[in-house]
């Protein structure tokens, strides 16, 4: 998923009203960031798959140390130390938004998580789907947004971030049929999650730095 996990991030920061949104972005995200660089480093493979379904164009090889369950969990547990200390809100919330990650993806990938290093692999499938699966993702951003700022008063820049990224991740599903090379997915990906951070950080003002 994409914009499925930045619905955990609004709901995360309805629990954790002291976080910043943009720490919630990248932690439910963290995961990626660190598979995509891991791609680039080619310490794990993905490759271009041709179908016709966007969802399914990338196909996940080789990933142990980014999305095999106990990695989420490792990496999960070392964000939570990070932070436990100084903010223990924060090493609560963020560490369970970097957990989240593995257990969205489940529910959409095919059987391509590990749960172990890079064996017992399970997926759930949605994205076999894609269409029901673009509408379920969607709905849930934009229900955990509405969640999340219903009783806000100024609204302005949430909307633009929500908007934003419905119409980002729409051009996936749009997205032509040729090629990409893995590395060039990579940086994009890598690219949209720096938009989507400082969306975040722009759609707070100045509260996005005032906890920290």
């Amino acid at each position: 998923m994409f914009i499925g996990h930045y619905a955990v991030g609004f709901l995360l920061k309805k629990k954790f009203e002291e976080i910043p949104l943009w720490m919630l972005f990248i932690a439910v995200q963290l995961v990626d960031v660190l598979a995509f660089t891991l791609v680039l480093l080619r310490f794990e493979r993905m490759s271009y798959n041709p179908t016709s379904n966007p969802f399914l164009r990338t196909s996940i090889e080789y990933v142990p140390y980014s999305h095999s369950l106990l990695s989420n969990l490792i990496i999960a547990f070392v964000i939570f130390l990070i932070f436990w200390k100084s903010k223990k809100s924060y090493g609560i919330a963020l560490s369970m938004g970097v957990l989240s990650h593995w257990f969205v993806d489940v529910i959409a990938h095919t059987p391509d998580l590990p749960l172990v290093w890079n064996g017992f692999k399970i997926g759930f499938g949605l994205w076999n789907f894609p269409w029901p699966a673009f509408f379920i993702e969607v709905g849930c951003f934009i229900g955990s947004g509405y969640y999340l700022y219903k009783n806000s008063k100024n609204i302005r820049r949430p909307i633009a971030l929500i908007v934003i990224a419905v119409i980002l991740y729409t051009s996936v599903m749009f997205a032509p049929e040729k090629e990409v090379p893995v590395g060039v997915a990579s940086i994009v990906s890598l690219s949209l999650y720096v938009i989507f951070a400082v969306l975040a950080w722009w759609s707070e003002g100045k509260k996005g730095l005032r906890n920290l």
